[in-house]
């Protein structure tokens, strides 16, 4: 008998998680309705446990925040942080949803995105033939493109050089993001803040890992 997930039920019943790729789906074009307002929309992929972003939905209610992660666990824990920032008489202004990232153009229509994070995304890096995984590609990479406003930004962060270093050639294949910042020693950078660092930013800190970092913009 296969073991259940003791995250699954939960997630399931939670309203500021969406699972059903149905529902999901419908909100392109609605997002303006979901969130009641006109308000720039903040796409992050993969959330890991919520500690960055839960800060960020707190600090920042003139945004609107959607995340899109696979793991029951990591969307329970993530939705719950943000809830402890929020109280029960203010209006929401994230959602969670349960999606592969590569799945942004079934999600959001053109010029709809003012930013996006991608901090830290699997490498896939043990084989070759897992490389076919990886999230920022050719095809994601022109989608997220297409998605985000002029002037929009991708905010990408990784501790694998290989991945980073084959990312940046993507784009400069492409001719479409431009570069801004970009260093490939994230913390010995001016822009580094050691009050906005995710839970594995604090772990490769310790270990001294070296992070890349790179912004792009539309």
């Amino acid at each position: 008998m296969a073991i259940q997930n003791p995250y699954r039920e939960i997630v399931l019943s939670d309203t500021d998680i969406m699972v059903e790729l149905e529902n999901i789906y419908e909100k392109k074009w609605q997002w303006t309705e979901h969130f009641w307002n006109t308000h720039p929309i903040v796409l992050e992929i993969g959330t890991g446990m919520g500690n960055y972003f839960s800060k960020q939905v707190w600090e920042n209610p003139e945004m609107n925040y959607v995340w899109i992660e696979l793991r029951y666990k990591r969307l329970y824990y993530s939705a719950e942080k943000c809830r402890k920032t929020k109280n029960e008489w203010e209006n929401k202004n994230f959602i969670m949803l349960k999606d592969f990232g590569q799945n942004i153009d079934k999600i959001f229509c053109e010029n709809e995105i003012s930013e996006t994070y991608v901090f830290f995304p699997d490498p896939w890096g043990k084989k070759n033939t897992q490389k076919k995984h990886r999230l920022l590609q050719a095809d994601f990479l022109a989608n997220l493109y297409s998605i985000t406003k002029v002037w929009g930004k991708l905010f990408y962060k990784t501790d694998h050089r290989e991945y980073f270093e084959t990312t940046l050639k993507v784009i400069e294949g492409q001719w479409l993001w431009k570069i801004s910042k970009m260093t490939q020693n994230y913390e010995d950078d001016e822009i580094f803040d050691t009050k906005n660092i995710t839970e594995f930013e604090a772990m490769y800190r310790w270990d001294k890992i070296e992070i890349n970092y790179v912004e792009l913009v539309k």
